[in-house]
């Protein structure tokens, strides 16, 4: 009996993750576009509002402008090396992806990818 439980734990702790990447896989916001401005402090237009001074807005080169979500920026210490991969991004001249997993509306967003040039 309790190798059976442990044997189910164990296949459930296994499957759980699996589960959860696959329910979260997040929606691309933005694919392959160079950033052409950079916005940080108090921005009031924007989703999750100017958090105390903290927001961050990227501007791309397709025109779209996206903020960085508001639990991860600027007071946030998963938002500071966000905040640095998009500062070399804009400065080196690399396109970016942004996706949002929170909700997929990419009213924000919270992950960045840099690909090799």
């Amino acid at each position: 009996m309790k190798n059976k439980i442990i044997a189910l734990t164990l296949s459930l702790l296994a499957s759980s993750q699996a589960f959860a990447t696959a329910n979260r896989p997040g929606e691309v916001c933005v694919d392959s576009e160079f950033i052409t401005q950079l916005e940080f402090g108090y921005i009031t237009n924007i989703t999750g509002g100017p958090d105390h001074g903290s927001a961050v807005l990227v501007h791309l080169s397709d025109g779209t402008s996206i903020p960085l979500n508001f639990h991860m920026n600027a007071n946030d210490r998963k938002g500071k090396a966000i905040i640095d991969a998009l500062t070399l991004a804009f400065f080196s001249q690399r396109k970016v992806t942004l996706l949002d997993h929170w909700g997929h509306r990419c009213d924000d967003f919270d992950q960045l990818i840099i690909p090799s040039p």
